[in-house]
């Protein structure tokens, strides 16, 4: 059995509960009682107890989110929809419809199955964005991985998802993916937008709120928004990053684009200038 330091580290260490268990044989009740302050004299002992305890009430019961159906919970397996039904309802029949007109490649941006018709059970582990701030090696892939979605959605589905916010799209970190959900406002593109994101409804562009029509332009600054999102910029607009992150890519961020592809290739030209081309591990 793993000795009382050892095991208050390799808590300490573990980004989530799965990782923790793959290093142990123990149960968590004898975990807890390894490493509990009361027999352990770790000086950290109280806060590995506190982090095992938060790591597994996650794992088990899972951890509250809100999208624009309202509340959600998900333990980075399975998401549970709590909200508004008519909404789920809409977003659940939008993907499907995606989906079943989808190319494998195309799948590989929405890694998860319906299992009922509020909740869906996720292939890898996946992270919402919702409330991450990450390092600027990590913003880089993910932005190409949303604009990879994108050019398949509006070429392939020849729709625009118009609902692309940090609570709508999780990270895969074993594999530096992403899953994207929350179809609720997906329309075909030069169609009639509906319904918007109201809790984000300063990231569409003006052109967009004024002619409720669905573009590609759209989604590509929803995109942008999110990369100024994840580098700490909680407004999304990007211009608060001008004095503190790489120069090129914030100007990217200001940028504006109304062709998906074209924007991807400007995109991956910017990175191939100004960034090594690396896998770097995403310990989340």
């Amino acid at each position: 059995m793993t000795d009382d330091s050892g095991m208050v580290e390799q808590v300490l260490q573990a980004t989530h509960y799965h990782a923790l268990t793959g290093h142990t044989a123990m149960t968590f009740r004898e975990m807890v009682k390894t490493i509990h302050p009361d027999k352990c004299k770790h000086p950290r002992a109280q806060d590995a107890t506190n982090r095992l305890l938060e790591m597994f009430r996650h794992f088990t019961s899972g951890s509250s989110f809100t999208d624009d159906s309202g509340q959600f919970l998900t333990n980075d397996h399975w998401v549970l929809f709590q909200g508004d039904t008519q909404a789920i309802t809409q977003a659940r029949r939008n993907q499907l419809e995606i989906a079943a007109g989808a190319t494998e490649h195309f799948k590989r941006y929405m890694p998860y199955s319906w299992d009922s018709d509020h909740s869906f059970l996720l292939f890898n582990r996946a992270v919402p964005l919702a409330n991450l701030t990450l390092p600027q090696e990590h913003v880089n892939w993910v932005l190409s991985r949303l604009l990879e979605f994108c050019m398949q959605l509006h070429r392939r589905a020849g729709r625009a998802h118009l609902g692309l916010t940090p609570a709508h799209v999780m990270l895969v970190p074993e594999t530096h993916g992403i899953a994207v959900a929350g179809f609720y406002h997906t329309a075909e593109l030069a169609g009639k937008v509906s319904t918007i994101s109201a809790a984000y409804r300063h990231w569409y562009p003006g052109q967009l709120l004024r002619d409720k029509m669905a573009t590609e332009h759209a989604d590509l600054e929803m995109v942008k928004r999110i990369g100024a999102y994840l580098l700490g910029d909680r407004s999304g607009l990007g211009t608060a990053l001008r004095k503190t992150h790489h120069r090129e890519f914030v100007d990217f961020l200001l940028s504006s684009d109304d062709d998906s592809l074209a924007c991807y290739e400007k995109y991956r030209e910017m990175l191939d200038r100004n960034f090594p081309s690396q896998f770097i591990h995403l310990n989340i």
